[in-house]
């Protein structure tokens, strides 16, 4: 009885003793949270995809309330959220327009050049020979995109490809990091014309290989009315910056790769709105009589 006795003692004793350590402990290691950063964070979403280009929302909430980052950077939560971290940091959220992940890949019947049997995820393929794909620039089709897809926003089709559901892409950028071939761009979404192809071939090669290749044929270039794409080691580039997404060099396009992403497409704005308004105007008015 005497031993049970003295361990229970000895016990509350080692209870006591390290009760206190933690104590003090809490006491002398305790760091004051900004509340700033709490109501931020609890504005967030708390996702924690990286989209911000912050590693999750705590580290994004403490740059905002810290540092003075800027509060329109949380893609999911859009100008909702934006305008609740504008409200708690006492700042006008501007608007940032929407961006979304698009495949620059839309090939047709490329074949296998060996029977690849390994790890059936890209990254593993692309480090046997490129890839299983005869075309060594197109997507391996083991859907790497859609398992790291934190909205599930990218889908495999029955053609091999995946396709981005843009209402729920979120622009994280997570498919661009996982595929090897790098065939994802994050872009705004009022850019609606793509070149949804990265063959670097000449014009013979590629066609042997993928049934819709950019050929270089330069068709494009000739009718672009903006100086907005070119033909760069046998590929069509557009320059987003100039692109107004008018979409003449999708109607020459031989292989039908320059694709008008969207149905339709917002009023071009600035001085592109008003020289197509003034081309227009000059179209319709009849010519004088002498």
């Amino acid at each position: 009885m005497e031993t049970v006795l003295a361990a229970l003692i000895s016990m509350g004793f080692l209870g006591l003793f390290f009760g206190l350590g933690l104590a003090f402990a809490s006491e002398r290691f305790h760091v004051d949270v900004n509340p700033k950063v709490e109501q931020v964070e609890g504005s967030l979403p708390g996702i924690n995809c990286g989209a911000c280009g912050y590693a999750g929302c705590s580290k994004y909430a403490q740059a905002v309330a810290l540092e003075g980052v800027p509060v329109n950077l949380c893609v999911p939560g859009g100008e909702a959220v934006a305008e609740k971290l504008g409200n708690v940091m006492g700042v006008k959220a501007e608007k940032r327009e929407k961006r979304v992940a698009v495949l620059m890949c839309s090939a047709k019947n490329v074949k296998d050049k060996f029977h690849y049997s390994g790890v059936t995820n890209c990254r593993a393929a692309f480090l046997v020979q490129g890839g299983q794909k005869n075309c060594e620039y197109g997507c391996l089709s083991f859907g790497d995109c859609v398992v790291v897809c934190p909205t599930k926003a990218i889908k495999m089709q029955p053609n091999g490809l995946p396709v981005v559901n843009e209402d729920l892409c979120i622009a994280c950028g997570k498919c661009a990091e996982i595929c090897p071939k790098n065939l994802y761009k994050i872009l705004p979404i009022s850019k609606y014309v793509h070149v949804r192809c990265m063959n670097l071939d000449k014009g013979g090669t590629a066609k042997k290989k993928c049934d819709n290749p950019c050929i270089a044929c330069m068709k494009c270039q000739k009718v672009c009315p903006f100086d907005a794409i070119h033909v760069t080691n046998n590929l069509a580039v557009i320059d987003y910056n100039k692109c107004t997404s008018c979409g003449e060099c999708v109607k020459v396009c031989p292989t039908n790769i320059i694709r008008n992403y969207r149905d339709g497409r917002p009023a071009v704005a600035g001085w592109v709105n008003q020289w197509i308004d003034m081309a227009m105007v000059t179209k319709r008015s009849p010519k004088k009589r002498s």
